[in-house]
């Protein structure tokens, strides 16, 4: 069931899937106050959790997007990743962009998602700029 999550458990699925090396404070965003934080609940397990943020021009920004790895490949993200899309839609935005993993970046061009740039290097991974407009 796709719902918001609660901070405390948003910061630690994403520590766990994206940074289990690094402590609680290195996955937080500084707008992390101001975002729309969801996830998916299975028995009681959070086990997928997307990051929304509304910006100017009707754009908006998905960060921090992580599925624990037992739950990869069930379509529970894919789910996740829709309903955001459409959430964002009924809120009047147009545009989303995200910076993907540069592994990643072929999951998102299923969701019409298309590089903008070229690749860049942050925290010793390579990431790029994704984009998409919202229908």
């Amino acid at each position: 069931m796709i719902q918001e999550i609660p901070i405390d458990a948003l910061l630690q699925l994403r520590q766990q899937v994206l940074w289990p090396d690094k402590d609680l404070d290195f996955v937080r965003t500084p707008n992390d106050d101001r975002g729309i934080h969801l996830g998916v609940c299975i028995e009681g397990q959070w086990v997928s959790c997307i990051s929304l943020f509304l910006e100017e021009n009707q754009h908006a920004v998905f960060r921090k997007f992580a599925t624990l790895a037992e739950f990869q490949n069930k379509g529970y993200g894919s789910q996740l990743l829709h309903y955001s899309f459409n959430y964002l839609h009924q809120l009047g935005m147009q545009t989303i962009s995200c910076s993907a993993r540069v592994e990643k970046q072929s999951y998102y061009l299923k969701f019409g998602m298309q590089p903008n740039g070229y690749p860049y290097v942050k925290n010793g991974l390579n990431y790029i700029l994704m984009e998409a407009n919202i229908k």
